[in-house]
């Protein structure tokens, strides 16, 4: 999912939160907007459900429904700069992996601009054949394996903080610390969305009982700082990811790249040596 989805998803459910503070009902809102709640989820990506958990939420909770949609679309937009991030941190990795892929495709360009007879030297039989067999092997081998590594930099907690995002939300409804929980982890398991994070909940509850504070700022702080935390190991996975293409740089795409290019042009130039001579 792009981040420009996701801040159309954004945009979207701050016009809701606009029409709803405006006196519209919620479903008056959304036929106005033309929309509904889970075309906006499939829309923002990350944990899909989010959207519909937040609104049965503060249904359940009677936490106030226009702030809690503003609340809503700002963690949508945090979640879609979080995306620009990472975007722009993957960017050098996956043109570094492109880039690799392609040079023993340009090396046997090189060899038939020189007007060496590199396909015939390649469906010959012999050295050349197995030799670009082997290497086009390497290449797919490399291909998957510069990939897995660009799939597991971009690979994240979908929704960072949303656990007790959601508490909070439920607590501005009014009522108990165990009751908010409860009902925020029910509206989750309703919507199908995976949230991770109760322990981080359990902990603020735990921290501001002892303390004798209200909880909801706590735990609106500790959201914030799961999803910084959440970015920078985005970031930090993106540059581990820039110098693991190294290793199928080296274990597989320069000697496909020997075997697909330099095999081939010797065998080829051996041939057209001999030639004359039989």
């Amino acid at each position: 999912m792009t981040a420009a989805a996701q801040e159309e998803a954004a945009a979207t459910v701050h016009r809701l939160a606009a029409l709803v503070a405006g006196g519209l009902p919620i479903d008056r809102a959304w036929s106005v907007l033309g929309t509904d709640a889970s075309a906006v989820d499939a829309q923002a990506g990350g944990a899909r459900g989010t959207v519909a958990a937040v609104l049965a939420l503060a249904r359940e909770t009677g936490a106030p429904t226009a702030p809690t949609l503003e609340r809503l679309a700002g963690l949508l937009r945090e979640q879609a700069v979080q995306s620009r991030a990472l975007e722009a941190a993957l960017a050098g990795p996956r043109a570094t992996a492109r880039l690799v892929m392609a040079l023993p495709l340009v090396g046997i360009g090189f060899g038939l601009a020189l007007g060496l007879d590199v396909v015939g030297a390649a469906t010959s039989g012999g050295v050349g054949t197995w030799s670009m067999l082997l290497g086009a092997a390497l290449l797919v081998v490399a291909w998957a394996w510069s990939r897995a590594i660009v799939r597991r930099a971009a690979r994240g907690e979908a929704a960072p903080g949303l656990a007790l995002d959601l508490v909070a939300v439920a607590l501005a409804g009014g009522g108990a610390t165990d009751r908010a929980r409860a009902a925020a982890e029910a509206a989750l398991a309703e919507a199908g969305v995976a949230a991770g994070g109760w322990a981080e909940v359990d902990a603020a509850l735990a921290l501001a009982r002892r303390a004798g504070v209200p909880v909801r700022g706590l735990l609106l702080a500790e959201a914030q700082a799961a999803r910084i935390r959440a970015r920078l190991e985005a970031e930090a996975r993106a540059q581990r990811a820039a110098v693991q293409l190294s290793l199928p740089l080296g274990a597989c795409v320069l000697p496909a790249f020997s075997l697909l290019v330099i095999v081939p042009l010797i065998a080829s130039m051996l041939t057209g040596a001999l030639t004359p001579l039989t």
